[in-house]
């Protein structure tokens, strides 16, 4: 079959090509666009407060989409480049019911955003049961899933696995050991770790896993560090379903003809279900190194004071990463480099790679950093910092 169609474009290929000089001409044939498909994703979980179920139509070209908004959570397929359907029937049925509890469609003004709801009061999702979705679209098409929600450890409590224990973690030293109990009705076990370039997650069919310092991001472009010293870091495992399992291990493989293994019915996508095993929040640091790695303190123009620490992530021969946190504002992440005495800061608003506050041009000359902010940013801060004892 590869031979067959190999020679076949050989052979035309080859015409083409005899043909230059008399000219190769082409008629420009219409393609219709394929017919859309409704696209779930939903994953149901014990522990929140409100079960979300993304209902939205496959990308067939004939919808303008515009790359350039902002990820807005309250209206994430729309800001994500997707193509949102409102004003579905959206239903969450028990086992056993036939009517089940239709979720409220999210509006941003007077906008749907195809992202619906069913608030906890309303129907609150419980360990070991079966559940059903029902989509019923404004056109007559309906889509169906099923997924048994995985059992809970014992002494189980609704909203009790949300919450994270707090680690204090040296990269260059430690190691974080992870261990949960075994449930029943799990496919397997997912871990998670949240950075500012994207989550590093794994599958485990154990139920314990060591999580090293010097852990690299091998879904993220450069393979950047896991663990970057200076930010807060959520670490979680969570028992999954099957379909939530089949799904996200499977891909798109144009080559071999597979493709995401789909575990709804009359459309494509994910219904599937999680519960939480464990969640660690984890202050990273590490120890000095580096001149650099310090605390350092400026004053404003109008005499605020502004702390950061900074470390340096990665030495390179030529540009070095640096990561940190603004001590004087909780929450506030700092990425980098270092390029021989030259810094370049960047000040996340909350811990993406993608959410830039400020910029800091900085020249490192002894115990000073000296430069300036962007302009282009609102926020700006001290032209002069000192390095003092972290």
């Amino acid at each position: 079959m590869w031979h067959t169609h190999w020679h076949a474009a050989t052979v035309a290929a080859a015409g083409c090509l005899s043909a230059v000089l008399t000219g190769c001409e082409s008629t420009p044939v219409e393609v219709a666009s394929p017919t859309a498909a409704i696209v779930i994703h939903a994953v149901l979980n014990p522990d929140v407060t409100e079960q979300v179920i993304l209902v939205e139509s496959s990308l067939t070209g004939r919808i303008d989409i515009n790359d350039d908004l902002k990820f807005n959570p309250l209206d994430p397929i729309r800001t994500a480049g997707g193509a949102p359907i409102s004003g579905a029937e959206v239903r969450l049925l028990t086992e056993g019911d036939s009517v089940g509890v239709r979720a409220a469609e999210t509006l941003v003004g007077t906008r749907g955003t195809g992202r619906y709801v069913v608030p906890q009061a309303a129907l609150a999702v419980q360990p070991g049961r079966r559940y059903q979705l029902r989509v019923r679209t404004g056109d007559g098409r309906e889509v169906t899933g099923t997924t048994l929600v995985p059992g809970a450890p014992a002494g189980w409590t609704p909203g009790a696995g949300a919450v994270a224990t707090p680690v204090l973690f040296d990269r260059g030293r430690d190691t974080l050991q992870l261990r949960w109990p075994a449930v029943r009705d799990a496919r397997t076990y997912a871990i998670r770790v949240e950075t500012p370039y994207g989550p590093w997650a794994l599958f485990a069919d154990s139920t314990q896993f060591t999580l090293g310092g010097g852990l690299r991001n091998f879904f993220a472009d450069g393979l950047p560090s896991v663990w970057l010293p200076g930010f807060v870091q959520i670490a979680s495992v969570v028992a999954v379903d099957a379909n939530f399992y089949d799904y996200n291990r499977s891909g798109n493989d144009p080559f071999g003809g597979t493709g995401l293994i789909s575990s709804v019915r009359g459309g494509i996508g994910l219904f599937g279900s999680v519960v939480n095993m464990l969640r660690r929040e984890v202050s990273v640091t590490e120890r000095q190194r580096f001149p650099l790695d310090a605390r350092w303190r400026g004053t404003t123009s109008s005499g605020g004071v502004v702390e950061m620490d900074l470390w340096v992530d990665v030495a390179g021969p030529t540009v070095s990463s640096v990561s940190g946190r603004e001590v004087t504002t909780p929450r506030r992440y700092l990425l980098g480099t270092l390029r021989g005495e030259t810094l370049r800061l960047v000040t996340l608003a909350a811990a993406s790679s993608a959410d830039t506050v400020s910029v800091l041009s900085a020249r490192l000359a002894g115990d000073s950093l000296v430069g300036s902010y962007d302009t282009r940013f609102a926020t700006t801060g001290p032209r002069v910092f000192r390095r003092i004892v972290r």
